[in-house]
């Protein structure tokens, strides 16, 4: 290895370290921990909102329909990945991938950075399916990035819909707006990025966007260029049955609509009625975006104070409700977690899953 190499790779190397030494590991954890909780305690204190009086004041069949609607959201999340492992001719019975899908949701917050629920799906199914791990781990990798594809798709539809208040909206809470442009551009970015890396043969014979694919090529990091090289594999090989990923997304868009429809619930549970269901829709996708951001295990607390920010822009009433929602989804996102972990504790081959895989 040269000098320059060598100076190149040290930061990487430092990092990994860091982050695999045992007590630096766990002190980052709890550090992310903490901030996650403390963003709680933001969201609640900015409104005012006193969360154990609310609770205890609850509409109980409300929360109960938030509670179904949350398992809906886990049911289509499972049977939307066995749809795509199915094409590979890999029949993962679906409640072998429901059970992985909830333990993927406690590792993912239990765990952060170190073994998430994508692992633990390639490593289990790796073991059921032998010599098809890449395989796994394109169903997996397309599974993600068709989910993030429907939710700019249901951002954008919900702002279609809201399309009439939007000027209004404009004036009145610029921030917020500008927050609803990113999403959409977003989406708009999605189309593009999937026409010049998927679908770029259709332009090859022109040699403008022959020009941009290279120069973004180019201009694309090595660890991202062999990213995309693996998605595009991926499909590739759903071309043939371009109907699976029509219906994964649908099923992706449907889940999206109902975590809006989870925190309608816990707003009708907490007599919230200002709100309309496409305004509920607009706030969870702008925050569900944010929350993608690896600052926290799960987005919990980042998510909680993006949605409280529209909750307010759209004028939620009571006030503190607009605190006291998102808290609320949150603590309904570590419930599912710990029923994960029942998962976990009562499947002993889960337990004995390597945290990497060699995909």
């Amino acid at each position: 290895m040269s000098e320059s190499n060598a100076s190149a790779s040290a930061p990487a190397s430092i990092r990994r370290s860091f982050f695999q030494h045992p007590v630096l590991s766990v002190l980052w954890r709890i550090l992310l921990l903490f901030l996650a909780f403390y963003l709680l305690r933001v969201t609640l204190r900015s409104s005012g909102a006193d969360l154990k009086g609310e609770l205890s004041r609850a509409k109980w069949h409300y929360l109960l329909l938030a509670f179904a609607s949350n398992f809906l959201i886990q049911a289509l999340a499972a049977w939307r990945w066995s749809l795509l492992m199915s094409v590979q001719q890999m029949h993962l019975p679906y409640f072998s991938a429901f059970k992985l899908t909830m333990a993927g949701n406690f590792f993912n917050i239990a765990i952060p950075g170190a073994v998430s629920g994508d692992l633990l799906k390639v490593a289990y199914a790796g073991q059921l399916f032998g010599g098809r791990k890449t395989e796994i781990f394109l169903t997996v990798l397309l599974d993600r990035v068709l989910g993030l594809f429907a939710m700019f798709i249901a951002a954008a539809l919900a702002t279609l819909l809201y399309l009439p208040q939007l000027p209004a909206f404009w004036r009145d809470q610029r921030l917020p707006s500008l927050a609803l442009i990113a999403v959409n551009l977003g989406c708009l970015g999605l189309w593009l990025g999937y026409v010049l890396v998927v679908r770029n043969q259709r332009f090859t014979r022109n040699r403008f966007f022959t020009f941009i694919i290279r120069a973004l090529r180019f201009l694309t990091p090595a660890f991202l260029q062999g990213l995309l090289a693996r998605l595009r594999a991926a499909f590739e090989l759903y071309r043939q049955d371009s109907k699976v990923l029509s219906k994964h997304v649908a099923y992706s868009t449907l889940v999206h609509f109902a975590n809006a429809l989870t925190l309608f619930f816990l707003g009708r549970a907490l007599g919230e009625k200002a709100m309309s269901f496409i305004e509920y829709c607009l706030a969870t996708q702008v925050a569900n975006t944010t929350g993608l951001l690896p600052l926290t295990p799960g987005g919990i607390g980042i998510r909680d104070v993006v949605s409280s920010t529209f909750f307010k822009a759209f004028a939620a009433e009571p006030a503190t409700a607009a605190g006291s929602i998102p808290v609320l989804a949150s603590g309904l996102m570590i419930i599912t977690a710990l029923l994960g972990a029942l998962f976990v504790a009562f499947s002993p081959k889960l337990r004995r899953i390597p945290a990497t895989s060699d995909s």
